[in-house]
């Protein structure tokens, strides 16, 4: 109704520097694992899209190719496209190929607000904007980045999901320096920046060229277990050392590709491509949800669920997966 009037408010206060952040929503999320979620305020998504329109860009140059979360022309089909490209040609000489995958224990809980913040202004810093502009926007950039979320915030849903939530992936527990709320426009960006260290020097540095990373999930393939074996060890000590995060160590797997690689919701094989079983359970509980009504008859409302689930499932070898879920409609 006030749009006008909010956005020249909005704007005075970034100006003034008198912007402060508004109150979050929080709830629960339990699919496909339960996450707590902090949904900024409408004013605060306007100021999330300001700071990615004006930084993204001389970041994103920086970026490595194999990085597919949260960019442009990027997304979970294009790694899967590069994986099975890799695991199909095989090693050199098509030699047999293995890989090794890693996750990082509660990543967006665990960011750290002074290295993250000394990793964005270093590169601010360098660029060849004005003074003025560098000082405005890190000043937002710090104001966005140091908030507690937790301080200021309404919970939305059941009470009892909140005990879902692992101790070390809540930020109502531990450092307050520490974690960034998931639900974020910035905080997205934001974990592709903090990553990008970990990119650059496990593809550059390290030289693994076949290196994929979605969001805290990473992958590297090659034709050696020993050296796989010694990143581990490797990939550890730098995380700890440079950005202060742990490896999900009960996660960590070494194999061959013909076992099988677990990924982005697929089991990626050199000869085919699966659906993993458990996007295949989650899409039968939430049809058999769908239709507990009193007809027994799927809603318009329903429909853009199962394209969403099916648009993933032509993604993999599913032809006869697909008629049997036609079946169930």
């Amino acid at each position: 109704m006030h749009r006008e009037k909010n956005l020249f408010r909005l704007l005075e206060e970034l100006q003034t520097g008198k912007y402060k952040i508004s109150r979050h929503i929080c709830f629960v999320v339990t699919e496909p694992s339960p996450r707590e979620i902090f949904a900024a305020d409408f004013r605060d998504r306007i100021v999330h899209h300001l700071i990615c329109n004006e930084i993204q860009g001389m970041f994103e140059k920086d970026f490595v190719e194999t990085s597919y979360a949260n960019r442009k022309g990027k997304g979970t089909h294009k790694a899967l496209k590069k994986l099975k490209f890799w695991v199909c040609r095989g090693g050199i000489n098509r030699q047999r190929l293995y890989f090794l995958k890693m996750d990082i224990k509660g990543f967006f809980r665990n960011i750290n607000k002074d290295i993250f913040y000394e990793i964005i202004e270093e590169k601010i810093l360098k660029c060849n904007s004005p003074e003025w502009w560098k000082d405005e926007i890190l000043q937002l950039l710090k104001t966005t980045i140091f908030h507690d979320p937790t301080s200021n915030y309404a919970f939305k849903g059941r009470e009892a999901t909140k005990g879902l939530i692992k101790k070390e992936k809540s930020l109502f527990i531990g450092e307050k320096n520490k974690g960034l709320p998931i639900g974020n426009l910035t905080s997205q960006f934001f974990a592709n920046v903090y990553l990008n260290e970990l990119d650059q020097y496990i593809k550059n540095k390290l030289g693994f060229e076949r290196y994929i990373r979605y969001v805290d999930d990473f992958l590297v393939l090659n034709e050696d277990t020993e050296k796989l074996k010694s990143l581990i060890g490797i990939t550890r000590i730098f995380l700890f050392k440079r950005l202060k995060l742990r490896l999900c160590e009960d996660k960590t797997k070494l194999k061959r590709t013909e076992n099988g690689i677990d990924f982005l919701g697929y089991y990626v094989k050199p000869t085919h491509t699966l659906v993993r079983r458990k996007v295949v359970r989650r899409f039968k509980n939430r049809l058999f949800l769908a239709k507990e009504n009193e007809d027994g008859l799927l809603r318009e409302e329903d429909n853009s669920m199962i394209q969403s689930y099916f648009g993933h499932f032509c993604f993999a070898h599913s032809f006869n997966l697909l008629n049997k879920l036609c079946a169930c409609l």
